[in-house]
């Protein structure tokens, strides 16, 4: 199954939902795009602020070479 079919496949699963789950869906959704826009709003008002600034003055305490390698599965 393509990229494309799964996500026709899903879309019709959505569809044939009734209105109020499928509401509930689009609450969901919005709710995790918040969430995701407040996350990234953080990020930038900290970097702005220079939240972060004195890190760059800090040693560095660790290199590439030290503990164990980190593998994805």
């Amino acid at each position: 199954m393509t990229m494309l079919q799964l996500t026709e496949h899903l879309l019709g699963a959505i569809r044939s939902l009734p209105a109020d789950e499928r509401q509930w869906l689009v609450d969901q959704l919005e709710q995790d795009s918040e969430e995701q826009v407040l996350a990234s709003d953080l990020d930038r008002l900290a970097m702005a602020a220079g939240s972060f600034a004195d890190l760059a003055n800090e040693p560095e305490l660790y290199s590439f070479s030290d503990g164990e390698p980190v593998r994805s599965h």
